[in-house]
Parts: C-alpha cells; structure tokens; sequence
C-alpha cells in the first residue's frame, strides 16, 4: 500500500536534519512493539554528511541499535549492520523507473494544512513558537491522517546548516522518491516543500498517525524531545563506512 511508504518517508524525513550534533529522546506507542518504547536519537551533520544513530528499547524486544549516514556529496546513504560488520546502500538523486500506469489508477488525494498557533514556551532556555502540520491521504486502498505539532525555534546553534542540509535532502530524496516512496509524486513534494516553508528547528514534537485500510489498521503516537545541541568539531571518519564492513549482496 502506498500510504505505508509514505509513512516512512515521513518518518526519515522529519529529523535527518559547520559541525552539529544533538541528541534527542523520543517515546512511541502503538505501532512499534504494539506495546510502546523508546528511541535515544544522536544526530551528527557535517557540511553534507549526516549520521544518525538509534537505540530502540521496546517493551517486548531486546535494545536494538541502528546507524544511518547520509553521503549527499556521494548521493547515498549507508545503513549499517554492526553485528555482522556489513552496510545496506540506497542511491539518492537518481530518477527510478515509474510502473506503467500506476500514477493513473492510485494516485492518492491529499489535503494538508500547516497552522501556526501564536503559542509559544521555553525550552533548552530558548523560546519556541507552536506549528501544527496536518495532513490526510486517500487513496483506493485506505487513508492515513496525520498531524504533527512542533515547537519550534531559530535561536539554535547550526539551524544554517541544518536548514540547508534538509533542502537538499529533500530535492535529492525526491528525485529518488518516483515510484519507489510514493505514486503520486506530486503530494510528496508538496509535502516536503510544506514543510520546508517552516521556519525554525523542532526541540519538541509531537507526531500522531491513523491508518485504515482492508489489509491491516494501526495507529501510532510519538513524542521527541531534543535534549542536547552543541557545536565541536567532527571528525571525517564519523560519516565513513568502518573499516573491515562488506557491502550486503
């Protein structure tokens, strides 16, 4: 189902945001585990590179890490599997194949709406303005509605390079995103660019998303707060693959 992949892409899309890291502590129910968890975000990004690493703890599995590096100078992000010293690659930026006809028949209806509350409080001693993104997408096999609340700010160490750095993951992502994310290639970009209109970045974020269809409903809820921002320098070798990884075939 389609709205199944572009819930995905919401999901990456959201934080792969000089030298800056922060780290971020975000809790889930529903969905992942079905029981709830929680997720501890580090994010590192230099000039165009990005590394993200995720340890998940959840109710009904053992703690679990994931590394992603996104190479937007090589097009690519890596995803790497520790345990057995192997790396996943995804090309960004390369147009993928269309189905014949598919654009036609499931093209899904989309109506966003981004709303900005005039609400404001502090957070990491910064004053932060509320935006509220909702979003519902129908198409022939179901419907997903989706509102995300953030609170934003441009106060922030590196929000530049954060900001400049989602710009062009997004116009890369999209180029890759023909068929492979979305059918309807045209409700994702003006998703993304929706989103790129909004100033700031997000220290606190409130995600929820409703899915219906015949195969299968779920609903999930996120809370994502960022707990740390700093600014040091980085070294190279953070966004390299680590010596003795194979490619997985």
């Amino acid at each position: 189902m389609k709205i199944y992949r572009f819930v995905l892409v919401l999901a990456i899309g959201i934080f792969l945001h000089g030298d800056v890291m922060y780290e971020m502590m975000t809790t889930t129910e529903g969905l992942m585990g079905m029981g709830g968890g929680e997720t501890l975000i580090s994010v590192f990004i230099k000039d165009d590179c990005s590394r993200t690493e995720m340890v998940m703890r959840d109710s009904m599995v053992s703690e679990m890490k994931n590394v992603f590096i996104t190479r937007l100078d090589k097009g690519v992000i890596w995803t790497l599997d520790m345990d057995n010293e192997q790396y996943s690659e995804m090309k960004l930026g390369e147009e993928t194949e269309e189905v014949e006809g598919e654009e036609e028949t499931s093209a899904p209806m989309t109506e966003i709406t981004v709303e900005k509350t005039d609400k404001k409080k502090v957070l990491l001693g910064k004053e932060c303005e509320e935006v509220v993104v909702s979003m519902k997408v129908e198409d022939a096999e179901g419907s997903m509605n989706f509102t995300q609340t953030m609170w934003n700010t441009k106060d922030i160490t590196g929000c530049n390079e954060i900001t400049e750095f989602n710009k062009k993951m997004t116009e890369m992502g999209m180029k890759s995103s023909k068929s492979g994310m979305m059918a309807d290639k045209k409700s994702f970009e003006e998703f993304q660019n929706k989103i790129n209109e909004i100033e700031g970045f997000p220290l606190e974020l409130d995600l929820e998303v409703t899915v219906v269809s015949e195969q299968m409903s779920f609903s999930m809820k996120t809370h994502s707060v960022v707990t740390k921002i700093d600014a040091k320098p980085i070294n190279n070798k953070v966004f390299e693959i680590p010596a003795g990884y194979s490619l997985k075939e």
